[in-house]
């Protein structure tokens, strides 16, 4: 009512409705997309180390801009296993 006193019924209107698009969704295709998707990444396993607060800062300054803490430890391990 307020609307039509005021005259904005007109702008106020609504678009016209529109159907939406029904699909059915193939549950094992997308499985399988998922599972290819998921097995190129190597499995992983995540480890949590305490360091000492002066350890880690001279570990940090050896490696900056080289690689990451992360990328270090790694290599360090890998290394180490080789010998």
């Amino acid at each position: 009512m307020a609307k039509e006193k005021l005259g904005l019924k007109s702008s106020l209107g609504l678009s016209p409705k529109v159907e939406i698009k029904k699909s059915e969704i193939d549950v094992e295709q997308t499985e399988k997309a998922v599972k290819e998707i998921h097995s190129k990444k190597p499995e992983v396993h995540r480890l949590t180390i305490d360091l000492p607060m002066d350890l880690y800062k001279a570990m940090k300054i050896k490696i900056l801009g080289e690689s990451s803490v992360r990328d270090h430890i790694i290599k360090l391990v890998s290394d180490d296993l080789k010998k």
